[in-house]
């Protein structure tokens, strides 16, 4: 039987991630994309491709999408955008086709990086010390207590918040002005600097219970010069790891959010001096950008919550944590890629200077 699928803002890179993972399964699936982008529509890579409205209006959003369900006869609709989950969560019960996505509640503290740290370090979870911005005076005591570099960032907050913004300050002047910058008093954070590995957990939950998850690492970003952290948050290069502290830290921090957390969620972490994992925020109701990675080397998590969706059999590769093997290497940048390898074909590309056919 095939289903049919309407994939929300298709032109974006998460939501052509997602396409190209469940065009694996062949005639299994058959994909509508909606945009409200006229040029990004040409990037989505679904069956069928419309023009739809714009969010911001939400009414406007939702009873196109519904119009478009009964006119396609959609049977499950799929976001890999928290913009889109999250209308798309508080109108759930208009929807009549099926969803696999959390409740607004937990998208509402996933959005709002502040909200995240407080939750979090109120439960005693391992996160970077980290104070809201709301006058000059609240940066002065940050430097006066942390050492430089001070990771200014925006909070986060819905609607108030900047967006990411991110400087490892070396001086509170600097960090000053930088706030400055972005009109960011209230809007933005200070952190203490880790300067440890970058990690990411993706996990699929069904009401509150871990079905599968896998870790990686995140080596090297897309044009990092764009960026004064050097992060620009599309891994260049990243790869799979198995560590037991980012299998334990991943539900703990999912499960915080909502003790019957549903549906997929990605963590992020960051080391610390001492190689410690801090929680540095947590994506709800969304796969990371890039996750078409597990798909392409054999666990493909659309498949599995499409199949958790319609109560159906689960892939034989499932399993809790850690469902696929460390040291497999994705390779992309802009226009380029991507490309699945393994640190043994890396290893003979160092040994040898050459790349084998």
């Amino acid at each position: 039987m095939t289903r049919r699928i309407l994939i929300p803002s298709a032109g974006g890179p998460g939501c052509v991630n997602l396409t190209r993972s469940l065009a694996l399964l062949g005639d299994e699936v058959w994909t509508l994309g909606t945009d409200a982008s006229p040029h990004y529509l040409h990037l989505a890579q679904t069956n069928a491709r419309e023009l739809c409205p714009r969010r911001e209006d939400e009414a406007a959003w939702v009873a196109d999408l519904i119009a478009r369900i009964d006119k396609h006869r959609i049977d499950f609709v799929f976001p890999n955008n928290s913009l889109d989950g999250v209308l798309l969560a508080r109108n759930q019960e208009r929807l009549p086709v099926r969803t696999w996505l959390p409740v607004p509640a937990a998208y509402a503290v996933g959005e709002d990086k502040w909200a995240t740290y407080q939750v979090l370090s109120g439960l005693g979870i391992a996160v970077p010390r980290t104070w809201l911005i709301d006058r000059p005076e609240d940066l002065a005591e940050v430097f006066a207590i942390l050492p430089p570099p001070v990771w200014v960032r925006g909070s986060g907050i819905p609607g108030k918040g900047v967006g990411v913004a991110s400087l490892p300050a070396k001086t509170l002047e600097q960090a000053t002005q930088w706030v400055n910058y972005w009109d960011g008093w209230g809007k933005m954070a200070a952190s203490e600097f880790l300067p440890g590995r970058n990690l990411t957990w993706l996990g699929v939950f069904a009401q509150g219970r871990l079905v599968a998850s896998q870790c990686r690492e995140r080596d090297a970003y897309v044009i990092p010069h764009v960026s004064p952290s050097g992060i620009t948050g599309a891994p260049a290069i990243s790869h799979t790891v198995h560590r037991a502290d980012i299998n334990a830290l991943g539900p703990q921090v999912c499960l915080a959010i909502d003790p019957a957390f549903h549906g997929p969620a990605f963590v992020d972490f960051k080391e610390d001096g001492a190689g410690q994992p801090r929680v540095t925020e947590i994506n709800v109701g969304r796969f990371g950008t890039t996750f078409h990675f597990y798909s392409a080397a054999g666990a493909n998590f659309a498949e599995l919550v499409l199949r958790l969706a319609f109560g159906e059999s689960l892939p034989r590769w499932v399993r809790e944590y850690d469902v696929l093997p460390e040291g497999l290497y994705w390779i992309r940048t802009l226009d380029a890629g991507p490309v699945l390898t393994d640190a043994k074909k890396l290893a003979e590309v160092l040994e040898t200077g050459r790349l084998a056919d």
